[in-house]
């Protein structure tokens, strides 16, 4: 059964394709941080016990972190001996429509519980977890949630906990070469929001539905200070690149190899989701192209989505991302 929060904003039913779309994201997303686990190199998890995935979704990074070997083991189970550093898992969001099976998540002592990350967490949990996991909320959150998500993480870990956090930008690049360098002001909303063509049209959709709901377009950029005004310490971080169409059979970044496998997926899962993000502004009167002109009809979405699949096909298109592992300072 649905524990469901008023506030949320996911505009996709909750069906069993759209949990096996979002498992397939997750791998594509996986293979795009070239990590041999979920989380970073980085990140030593030899001494942690209590760990919380916040805002899961499906579970899937719950799951694979419970999977690894040096996690299974240490597993609390009943009747487990996981010596000195148990691990205890939880996992969490806004409504709990996509959590697995129950008796999947009991097979690796997965607690679930329902929780708004911009509401405080009950005070039993003050204090308690060693590692935090958030993962794609930049579709979800305001600045002032943000805000509020980072001050009640920061409350819930232990002093000198970690928090593992990865974003990503509503914005569609052809190329590279075109992405601004990170160390820049962001990203130049007004020439992508007009650029002719299909990436124009799937930045109105994209970054409009972002600016339409007040959320961050530019939270790679943000996202290291963000995290040092809610007190904390960035000791890891780093741009990623998210290839789609043809780009995912040629481009690669940092070492990583070509995702050449998850090229008719990545085109297919951005179509979609820019149907629902489209179908939400057309509701509210808000969809336009990139010479401003509204788009008023179903007819006229489906030939703005028509264009971005064959663009994003024969080109290929790029998005950027960014993950930080950063530490709980001493107030």
């Amino acid at each position: 059964m649905s524990e469901a929060a008023t506030n949320s904003l996911y505009v996709i039913p909750a069906e069993t394709p759209e949990k096996q779309r979002l498992g397939k994201q997750y791998a594509f997303k996986r293979a795009v941080c070239g990590w041999d686990a979920p989380i970073p190199p980085s990140l030593d998890v030899s001494n942690v016990s209590d760990v919380l995935d916040v805002a899961a979704g499906t579970c899937a990074w719950t799951l694979d972190f419970a999977n690894q070997p040096q996690i299974k083991p240490r597993l609390a189970l009943p009747g487990s001996a996981p010596g000195p550093t148990p691990v205890r898992l939880y996992a969490c969001d806004i409504d709990t429509k996509f959590f697995p099976d129950k008796a999947l998540t009991d097979q690796f002592g997965v607690s679930t519980f329902q929780q708004d990350a911009t509401v405080p967490f009950p005070p039993e949990l003050h204090g308690k977890f060693d590692l935090v996991h958030v993962s794609f909320l930049f579709l979800c959150l305001t600045e002032t949630g943000w805000r509020s998500a980072l001050e009640n993480i920061r409350q819930v870990l232990k002093p000198g906990g970690t928090l593992m956090i990865d974003e990503a930008d509503p914005i569609m690049y052809p190329n590279v070469e075109s992405v601004p360098p990170e160390d820049g002001p962001g990203h130049d909303l007004n020439a992508r929001l007009s650029e002719p063509g299909a990436f124009g049209k799937a930045n109105r959709i994209y970054a409009g539905f972002a600016l339409e709901n007040d959320f961050i377009p530019d939270m790679t950029f943000r996202l290291p200070a963000l995290l040092h005004s809610a007190g904390f310490a960035v000791k890891d971080t780093q741009r990623l690149y998210a290839p789609s169409g043809a780009l995912c059979a040629s481009f690669s970044a940092s070492g990583r190899a070509p995702v050449a496998e998850f090229a008719d997926f990545t085109v297919d899962n951005y179509v979609f989701i820019f149907g629902h993000l489209a179908g939400a502004l057309l509701a509210k009167g808000a969809l336009r192209g990139p010479d401003g002109t509204p788009v008023t009809t179903k007819e006229g979405v489906q030939a703005m989505l028509e264009e971005i699949d064959a663009a994003f096909r024969a080109g290929g298109a790029l998005s950027v991302g960014r993950y930080c592992v950063a530490v709980k300072e001493s107030a």
